[in-house]
């Protein structure tokens, strides 16, 4: 990754099952669960008035990140990652996909929330 980062969790386990904590930089003002199903495609686009945190809660992605080059990293259950605003960026389900997306500013408080961009990151 260039612009997002990976973050690692604190982990507690114990007879009960387990715990990650993540701490995120910003202050979270909405929050919303995406459930995606295999082979569809979520993004293809940035956000410029917002950092979105996105944690993985059930199967798997692809995540692109486009910048100077395009990244691409596979996203798990309890993956989490941060993305800056003006980060273009896009999920792809590599099976049925649950994740939690967590927002710095309200969807609807921010005009435009997002700006669409081209499979090679390239505002449309």
């Amino acid at each position: 990754m260039d612009k997002c980062k990976i973050l690692t969790a604190d982990l507690f386990e114990d007879e009960r099952g387990t715990t990650r904590s993540f701490y995120p930089d910003e202050d979270i003002v909405e929050y919303n669960l995406m459930i995606t199903k295999k082979g569809d495609a979520r993004g293809y686009h940035y956000h410029p008035h917002f950092v979105e945190y996105m944690i993985i809660v059930d199967g798997e992605c692809l995540f692109k990140e486009y910048s100077d080059s395009i990244h691409e990293t596979v996203l798990t259950e309890g993956d989490s990652i941060r993305i800056p605003s003006g980060t273009a960026h896009t999920f792809i389900a590599l099976t049925d996909f649950k994740f939690v997306s967590m927002l710095t500013k309200r969807w609807h408080d921010s005009d435009p929330p997002i700006v669409k961009v081209d499979e090679y990151g390239k505002p449309i």
